[in-house]
């Protein structure tokens, strides 16, 4: 693992330009994950030591400074964006609390910048943890046991379990997502703290949690998340409708339509549309709220329109999906019986989301 990984030219040319302005600079995360796993990441993160004003500094008007809880820059090559993220160090029980009756625990703000051996440190797990720089050698800094966890397909917690996973509970919902996605279990000292920290989700940013929906829709693993999260009693504060249907009839509709949605997009025969995404997973429940037959679709009838946007609303409440998505997702609901009607053919051809519908029939 010694040697050089590839990584785009891009990404070379960024951390250049930040080791050459006299600053540390290295490939950090999800992306490290799947260079050392032989696969191509999907998007690079990048750690520093410059501050995000110092990273402004480097790259003038193609930097652009984001976040409040967490202050980042994104660095434009192109159409390309990355983030450059300074060193942190843990923050302190009283710098963590923003509230009077914070008990410190929770991080709410997260802007103490300080060395790489502290930013490994305060990150969640071990594989999250592993450093690389193509550039200079020693090419990777591992000071958590990542690799050999990695090797192992391991989740471990950095430090102590259960106080990193309150300190973010949104970090209950990643390590599922390692599982999900690498077959990786989970460390014997970090499945009963999932299992207890669960219920914290919900008092995570509901914005947070509806990103987190579209990085899971994004990738081929949606029945094996959303199945992980079920077994460590995630699913019920992620969400609730889901959650409620799993075990009956819908429930069994659902996850046959996500495993095939997962292979097929995997093979690439599949859109990575959001809102194609976001009706695949509503079709279960709407299936149920419209009363269909088994392995049957609804009928078109008055009243319709409401029905179905009520159900894909409901299908991920209370995340905060954008109203033209969900309309979007209840249109191409809606196109589905129409495909068993040879006169509406050229009709379903002007609409918009007759792709989109086409796929999902």
């Amino acid at each position: 693992m010694a040697a050089p990984l590839s990584v785009t030219p891009a990404v070379k040319g960024v951390l250049a330009r930040l080791q050459d302005a006299g600053h540390q600079a290295y490939i950090v995360g999800g992306a490290v994950r799947d260079l050392l796993l032989d696969r191509v990441p999907k998007d690079y993160d990048i750690a520093t030591s410059a501050t995000p004003e110092e990273v402004r500094h480097v790259f003038g008007r193609a930097a652009r400074l984001i976040g409040r809880r967490f202050r980042l820059a994104h660095v434009y090559c192109g159409r390309t964006c990355y983030e450059v993220s300074t060193f942190r160090r843990e923050p302190s029980p009283e710098e963590r609390k923003t509230r009077a009756t914070d008990d410190g625990v929770m991080i709410w703000q997260d802007n103490q910048f300080g060395t790489l051996e502290q930013d490994a440190r305060r990150r969640d797990f071990t594989v999250n943890a592993i450093y690389y720089n193509p550039l200079r050698e020693p090419h990777f800094r591992d000071d958590c046991g990542g690799i050999p966890d990695l090797r192992a397909g391991l989740v471990r917690a950095i430090g102590d379990p259960g106080l990193r996973l309150a300190e973010d509970p949104v970090r209950v919902l990643r390590a599922l997502k390692l599982v999900a996605e690498y077959g990786f279990r989970l460390d014997s000292s970090l499945a009963t703290p999932v299992r207890e920290q669960a219920p914290a989700l919900s008092r995570s940013s509901p914005a947070r949690l509806y990103e987190e929906l579209l990085k899971i829709a994004r990738k081929p693993y949606c029945a094996e998340t959303f199945a992980a999260c079920r077994q460590y009693g995630l699913l019920q504060h992620f969400l609730p409708a889901m959650d409620r249907l799993w075990d009956g009839s819908a429930g069994e509709l659902l996850r046959r339509l996500l495993a095939e949605r997962d292979r097929r997009l995997g093979g690439g025969e599949y859109s990575h549309s959001r809102a194609l995404a976001l009706a695949t997973a509503a079709f279960a429940p709407a299936w149920l709220a419209m009363g269909a037959p088994p392995g049957g679709l609804w009928e078109h009838n008055e009243g319709i329109e409401k029905t179905l946007r009520e159900s894909v609303r409901k299908s991920y409440s209370p995340l905060p999906v954008p109203r033209v998505l969900t309309a979007r997702a209840r249109d191409i609901l809606l196109l589905l019986p129409r495909f068993r009607q040879p006169a509406a053919k050229r009709r379903l051809l002007r609409h918009p989301e007759y792709r989109y519908a086409r796929e999902l029939y």
